[in-house]
C-alpha cells in the first residue's frame, strides 16, 4: 500500500486499519441481526423492517458517554463502553414507552487502534443481543488534527416504536401518584468530569481500592451503564406506567420533572441504599448534597410513576423480572424535586 508523502498513510490515516477493526468486529454484529435486518455489512444505510404495528410511532434518541472515555484509554479497558452507550441509549427509547429495535455506533480517533475498537463494537453487540437490539451499523472515523494521540469518542443512536397509544408522555400523572425508582450500578455515564477531578485532587489512582468501595477505584468508575429495557416491559404488561424517566446527567433533580407532566415530586432520600462509589466522591471532594443531587443518580437509574395503589404490584412485578425496585418518593402539585 502506498506510504510516500503523498499518502493518506502519511497523513495520518490509515485505510488499513480501518479494515482490520471491521473484520475483528464483524461477526459480534452480525448475531445481533435477526430477519428484520434487511441486507448485510457495507451498505450505505441499515435497513430494518418495521412490523407488527397498527399506528407506529418511531422513537429515536443519540448520545455519548463523556469523559468515561478518558478512565478506559488510562486504564486500557474498552469493552464496558459498548455496553455503557448501548445501555444509556436504550433507556432514553425506553422512557418515552417505546420498545429498542435497533442501534448504530460512532467511533472517533485520532490514530485507530483496531483492537481496541473492535473490544468496544463487541462490548456494544454483547449489550444488544442481551436486549433483543440488532446493531445494524456504525462508522469509525481516524482524524488526526482534531482528535489528539490516544483521544477517541464514543457516539450511539437507538430506535425504537410502539403503537401511538402506547407513547409515554407523563400526562396521566396525578398528585398522589408513586415515584418507583430502579437501582443504579454506579455512576453509569454521568458526572465524570467531576468524578475524575475529585479523584486526581485527593490524590488518588484508578488502582487505590479505598476500603469503603470494596474493590479498585478504577472498576468502580468503569461499571457498566444498566439497562431496565426487560424490567420495564415486565412492568408495563401488568399495570399501567404514567411517566418514565431515565436518571442520566442532571439526576433525580434534572429528570424527574421531565416524567411528571408539569407536576411535581418529594422523595424520600433514605428509601434507597446508594452504591459506595458516591459516598467516595461526596467525602473525599467535600462536594455539597444539593451539587451532588444535580450530577449524579445517587443510585436511582431509572423512575416509573404508578398509581398510588399500584406500589406493590409495580415492585412485585420488577422484583420478578429480576430488578430490586422501591417506593422513593410520591407526586406532588408545585413543580420541582424535593427531597424530605
Amino acid at each position: 500500500m502506498p506510504e510516500g508523502p503523498g499518502s493518506y498513510e502519511s497523513a495520518g490515516v490509515s485505510i488499513e486499519r480501518g479494515e482490520r477493526a471491521v473484520d475483528l468486529m464483524r461477526s459480534a454484529v452480525e448475531r445481533t441481526q435477526g430477519r428484520e435486518v434487511i441486507g448485510g455489512a457495507g451498505g450505505f444505510a441499515g435497513l430494518y423492517a418495521l412490523a407488527g404495528l397498527r399506528e407506529p410511532v418511531l422513537a429515536s434518541t443519540i448520545d455519548g458517554i463523556g469523559t468515561k472515555v478518558l478512565v478506559a484509554r488510562h486504564l486500557e479497558r474498552y469493552d464496558s463502553l459498548g455496553a455503557d452507550i448501548v445501555n444509556h441509549c436504550a433507556n432514553d427509547v425506553l422512557a418515552t414507552g417505546a420498545r429498542p429495535l435497533f442501534f448504530l455506533d460512532y467511533v472517533g480517533t485520532g490514530r485507530l487502534d483496531p483492537e481496541a475498537v473492535a473490544a468496544l463494537v463487541r462490548g456494544a453487540a454483547e449489550a444488544c443481543g442481551e436486549l433483543g437490539i440488532s446493531l445494524i451499523g456504525g462508522e469509525t472515523a481516524e482524524m488526526p488534527g482534531l482528535y489528539g494521540e490516544g483521544d477517541f469518542d464514543v457516539v450511539g443512536v437507538c430506535t425504537g416504536a410502539c403503537e401511538r397509544g402506547d407513547v409515554v408522555t407523563g400526562e396521566g400523572v396525578r398528585p398522589g401518584g408513586a415515584v418507583i425508582g430502579l437501582p443504579s450500578s454506579g455512576l453509569h455515564t454521568n458526572g465524570y468530569t467531576l468524578a475524575r477531578k475529585v479523584l486526581q485532587d485527593a490524590g488518588l489512582s484508578y488502582d487505590d481500592a479505598p476500603r469503603s468501595l470494596g474493590r479498585t477505584v478504577g472498576e468502580a468508575y468503569l461499571e457498566p451503564h444498566r439497562a431496565y429495557v426487560g424490567e420495564i416491559l415486565a412492568l408495563r404488561e401488568e399495570l399501567e406506567v404514567r411517566g418514565m424517566a431515565h436518571i442520566t446527567g442532571g439526576g433525580l433533580v434534572g429528570n424527574l420533572p421531565r416524567a411528571l407532566g408539569g407536576l411535581g415530586a418529594e422523595l424520600d432520600a433514605g428509601s434507597w441504599q446508594e452504591p459506595p462509589v458516591f459516598g467516595l466522591i461526596r467525602s473525599l471532594g467535600n462536594v455539597p448534597e444539593d451539587e451532588m443531587r444535580r450530577v449524579f443518580n445517587l443510585g436511582v437509574g431509572f423512575c416509573a410513576v404508578v398509581a398510588p395503589d399500584g406500589v406493590e404490584k409495580a415492585v412485585e412485578a420488577l422484583r420478578t423480572a429480576g430488578r430490586a425496585a422501591w417506593k422513593i418518593g410520591t407526586v406532588v402539585e408545585e413543580p420541582g424535586v424535593r427531597f424530605a
